[in-house]
């Protein structure tokens, strides 16, 4: 550690101890104001600690500010919305959209009390998951082919104030917060299945308790006097007003116990529950360090991620495989953000996993402008339990046009071709590769390529990071 950042850090836990200090005592005195680049520093710690929660008050914004539900998964506040259509490089609603499943969102308020959650039978062994996020982008639980099963259920999602009897026969969900969001995957086979996932959707039911109660599964929610079916897009303050309103969010959702030292380090600087740093009278060194801060926190959030990034794919042949406590953070908020900003509700590995593709086999990056090849080696196959792929995106997680309008492989879309031996190569280049165009991914015509592989329910040899991901050879 370099001599600047050690007296940082032994300036920074000094204040903090002096906060502390009971009152009367003579060393009780208030601290002397930040400097600066203290206050930058604090304020960059800040911007990486907040910004899941920013990051799911700005889905939360946009996908609500519709006043019915639309075919893109947007809904109003306590219900489902779901997207009827896979995206496509003219519309896509999230960075590196699947193309394995359709998406249902809905965002919870449990203020007001419990909210019922039923689940249809699901027949053909199609895989299903509903996940449940916490404000800071954590999964707290699931409903789906892997927790329950593809049976029909009724599952009440409970929040911290409510105490009351919940009727027989149904599955008690807790949350420890009022505001949680709920993302479900139903699997597509191909375009042609659309209509089968549409039943499969329209079977899916998020209503009050006191509703299921009275109701039942036949409760429609009342329509609204305007009809704005378009949401209004949502983008993070910048500035003071970022730090403004972390403290609103924070204070509307309390962090757990085990941020009690990046919050008292954040209280430094006038950030935290409740605290609005552009009106709390700052000395204006410290208002100048959180103006940088705040300027610079996305660039540090996307060095964070090419740091992370580079030291996976050194260990998988190429491949960035997310760490074991991606969704389960903890105090790993540096993957947290990243995870937040450039990949928001990802699962847990245990029911996917999504690793991506970075570089070929002598280390250089991917690009358009080169020809590659995949290749599985027989019994090598990605060990998914239930279905895997591979989607091509550009640089910035997006899909691109191609001749064939194909942006995916995978095994449950058909049409593979697999060598003699069992072993599995695709091809991924911008112009067909002669005889091999079943197992052609097309990519941008240059600039930067990301294939990424999804695999849902990884098995062993995926989850404890003993299989072997395949090669990706440049041939042209």
């Amino acid at each position: 550690m370099s001599h600047p950042a050690r007296r940082l850090i032994t300036c920074m836990l000094g204040l903090i101890a002096a906060i502390a200090l009971p009152v009367g005592s003579a060393a009780a005195a208030t601290p002397a104001p930040l400097t600066e680049a203290q206050a930058q520093q604090v304020g960059t710690d800040a911007y990486v600690y907040g910004v899941s929660l920013m990051e799911f008050r700005r889905q939360r914004q946009q996908q609500t500010s519709v006043t019915v539900p639309n075919t893109l998964s947007d809904a109003p506040i306590n219900q489902l919305g779901n997207a009827r259509a896979l995206a496509t490089p003219a519309h896509q609603v999230f960075v590196a959209p699947n193309l394995d499943t359709l998406y249902s969102m809905g965002h919870m308020d449990l203020t007001n009390g419990p909210l019922v959650l039923h689940v249809p039978a699901v027949s053909g062994g199609r895989y299903y998951s509903f996940e449940f996020l916490d404000p800071y982008t954590n999964v707290f639980h699931y409903v789906g082919t892997r927790t329950t099963g593809n049976g029909a259920g009724n599952y009440v999602i409970v929040g911290p104030t409510f105490h009351g009897a919940l009727p027989a026969g149904l599955h008690r969900i807790s949350s420890k917060y009022e505001h949680i969001w709920l993302v479900g995957r139903t699997q597509v086979y191909g375009p042609s299945d659309l209509p089968a996932v549409h039943k499969v959707q329209n079977d899916h039911k998020l209503m009050p308790l006191t509703k299921f109660e009275t109701v039942g599964l036949g409760y429609t929610p009342p329509r609204p006097h305007r009809i704005i079916t378009t949401h209004t897009v949502a983008t993070l303050p910048t500035g003071l007003a970022y730090f403004d309103a972390l403290g609103t969010a924070l204070a509307q959702n309390p962090a757990p116990a085990r941020d009690a030292a990046i919050l008292a380090e954040l209280k430094t600087a006038g950030i935290g529950p409740g605290m609005h740093p552009s009106t709390e009278n700052l000395p204006a060194a410290t208002l100048a360090g959180l103006q940088a801060a705040a300027a610079a926190g996305p660039g540090k959030v996307f060095a964070d991620r090419v740091s992370i990034v580079i030291a996976s794919a050194h260990a998988h042949r190429g491949w960035y495989v997310a760490p074991a406590d991606i969704g389960n953070f903890g105090t790993d908020y540096a993957l947290r953000g990243v995870i937040a900003v450039y990949g928001i509700a990802a699962n847990l590995r245990v029911e996917a996993m999504y690793p991506v593709a970075t570089t070929d086999s002598t280390g250089n990056l991917l690009g358009g402008a080169g020809k590659y090849v995949i290749h599985f080696a027989a019994g090598q196959l990605p060990p998914a339990k239930y279905f895997w792929s591979i989607t091509m995106y550009n640089a910035q997680d997006y899909l691109v046009a191609n001749p064939i309008n194909r942006y995916a492989l995978g095994n449950h879309m058909g049409n593979l071709k697999y060598n003699a031996d069992g072993s599995l190569d695709i091809f991924i280049q911008s112009t067909p590769p002669a005889g091999h165009q079943s197992n052609w991914l097309p990519c941008p015509t240059s600039g930067q390529i990301v294939p990424i592989m999804r695999m849902y329910g990884p098995k062993a040899p995926a989850l404890n990071d003993t299989y072997s991901y395949p090669s990706i050879t440049k041939v042209g």
